[in-house]
């Protein structure tokens, strides 16, 4: 059920539309499981009510509960205080090492966010969308996530003279991380660093195929190359030593190791045109929509 909603409700921005879908989920866990849903998530529910669809936002699963365990489990949170205090000092210790620490309030609304994004970045080729006005706690909740899942942040900076060789080799910088040295690492981008469409197409050509055509110059590809045989060599792998092999067993290792997190606005006609030109935004990532806080 928690799976169905994460990948299917969490797309959906009408009302109407989610009380259908709780609706549908309810006849179909019925109609091939045989499990009443009442019965199921009675555990989310005040004693002597019937289950509603806003009961199921109690229901969360994740593998950040005890973080000195090896290996994680990922498995159902049954405490919502405890998840709570387990978020609380994930973010003290962010602040106690970050040069910006985050003042957060850690409500059920940011905690849901925060374990959505957790969830993401877990699986393997895992990319996110985060779609929702600026200040509604995006880009917050990345970081979290991303401090929880003990990976490593990359973040571009924008100044006035910023071009396209400066996204170059930005890109560079972040795809020898994640695939030459291994790194698990997060690519968190907002729409407001759009400076130029292109920069929104080579991101689309990563999600795609981890790969950006012509990034790297003939001697940075031999360098590369090298480093891939070195690698291959330390893990025991039998990878032909030809230079297309090898370059693809880059490509592999960044699609293992890079996720792409999206921070952006669905205001105005910029987000839809984007979506209709790069569909590789809506089909190789997860989406989180951020809804008006509650009051």
């Amino acid at each position: 059920v928690h799976e169905v909603y994460r990948v299917f409700y969490d797309r959906l921005v009408d009302n109407e539309d989610r009380l259908k879908f709780f609706d549908i989920v309810k006849e179909m866990t019925q109609q091939h499981f045989k499990v009443n849903l009442d019965k199921l998530l009675q555990h989310l529910v005040k004693p002597n009510l019937p289950l509603k669809d806003d009961d199921i936002r109690g229901l969360f699963f994740g593998d950040y509960l005890i973080p000195s365990a090896d290996p994680r489990i990922y498995n159902e949170v049954n405490d919502f205080s405890e998840l709570t205090s387990a978020i609380e000092n994930y973010l003290d210790e962010y602040n106690q090492m970050s040069k910006a620490p985050m003042k957060l309030v850690m409500f059920k609304f940011a905690i849901e966010h925060i374990s959505r994004i957790s969830r993401v970045l877990k699986q393997d080729n895992g990319h996110a969308v985060l779609i929702g006005v600026g200040g509604s706690g995006r880009q917050s909740a990345c970081k979290l996530a991303t401090f929880m899942a003990d990976y490593d942040l990359f973040q571009i900076e924008i100044t006035k003279n910023y071009t396209k060789t400066e996204w170059r080799d930005d890109l560079k910088r972040l795809l020898l991380k994640a695939g030459s040295e291994g790194r698990q690492t997060v690519f968190l981008f907002s729409d407001n660093q759009i400076k130029d469409e292109s920069f929104v197409e080579d991101i689309n050509m990563i999600l795609n195929t981890a790969d950006v055509p012509n990034l790297y110059p003939a001697d940075e590809k031999a360098e590369i190359i090298e480093k891939m045989q070195l690698i291959a060599r330390t893990q025991g792998r039998k990878i032909e030593a030809t230079p297309l092999s090898m370059y693809n067993f880059f490509i592999e290792r960044v699609r293992e190791h890079l996720h792409v997190v999206l921070a952006m606005s669905p205001i105005g006609d910029a987000f839809r045109n984007r979506l209709r030109m790069f569909p590789s935004i809506i089909n190789c990532c997860t989406i989180d929509w951020f809804q008006a806080w509650p009051q």
